[in-house]
Order: structure tokens, then C-alpha cells, then sequence
């Protein structure tokens, strides 16, 4: 199965050629004249692959909230309440400490998806608006030869 991060394919790619100096000149490229290839669909991929991997993280945290919740419940319904020397389970408080821990950290990670994604598609936004940019320079520059 193939995913956005996988070897590029050449359809939606932007290039972008570098400035360089030339190898004589101290520095540079070497003045081989090389470009930049930006697949903005490949980017535009990726940051929606990371859209629905922030989904999916929604969809476990859920479920490990019903199960910790629930284990918790279970270990608490036939104590007596309160202190574990009273009869009740200290583990069942020690789930939802952890749950809440957990919940901070899904939280993070979802906001760290979101951030990346949101790079990823302004840098395709970028890239495209500066190709069409340079393209319309290029075309405005007459020269003598035609």
C-alpha cells in the first residue's frame, strides 16, 4: 500500500530552480544549475493522511476513556468506597489518574498533527503561488531573440 510518504510520482510537481554561484566563484552549487522538485500533491497528501490520523487518534482516545472508566467502575462495585484500607480498590483511582494523564497527551499529539498539517498545506500554497509567479516573469521578459 502506498502512502503519501512513499518515493514521489510526478503528477501536481512544482519546480523551483536555485540560484547558484558558480564553482570559480567561491562557493555555490558548483554552478550545475540544478533545481528543486516540489510534488505539491504529495504534500497536500501527506497533510490529509495526517488530518485522518488526528480522527483516528480521536476515536482510540474515546475508547480508552469507555474502557478505563469501565474498569474503573468494576473494580469499585462490590467495595466499600473510599481508602483501600476501607475496602475499595486504590487501582481503580490510579485508572483515572491515568486516563486523565492520557487524555493530556492525546490532546498534544492532536494539536501536533494539526500544526504539521497546517504547515504541509501552506508550504504547497507557497510553492505553487511562487511557481506561478515565476512562470509569469519569465514569460514577461523579452528578449532579442524572440
Amino acid at each position: 500500500m502506498s502512502t503519501p510518504f512513499d518515493a514521489p510520482q510526478h503528477s501536481g510537481s512544482t519546480r523551483t530552480r536555485l540560484n547558484s554561484v558558480p564553482a570559480d566563484g567561491g562557493g555555490g552549487s558548483g554552478g550545475g544549475g540544478g533545481g528543486t522538485n516540489v510534488d505539491t500533491q504529495r504534500l497536500d497528501e501527506a497533510a490529509n493522511a495526517l488530518v485522518e490520523l488526528r480522527g483516528d487518534t480521536e476515536n482510540a482516545d474515546n475508547s480508552a476513556d469507555d474502557d478505563c472508566l469501565s474498569a474503573s467502575r468494576g473494580l469499585n462495585k462490590h467495595s466499600a468506597g473510599g481508602m483501600a484500607e476501607a475496602g475499595s480498590w486504590a487501582t481503580a483511582g490510579s485508572l483515572v489518574t491515568m486516563d486523565v494523564r492520557w487524555g493530556a497527551q492525546v490532546l498534544n499529539l492532536k494539536s501536533l498533527l494539526q500544526e504539521i498539517s497546517d504547515k504541509l498545506h501552506t508550504t504547497t500554497g507557497h510553492y505553487t503561488s511562487t511557481e506561478q509567479e515565476e512562470q509569469a516573469r519569465q514569460h514577461s521578459i523579452s528578449t532579442p531573440f524572440g
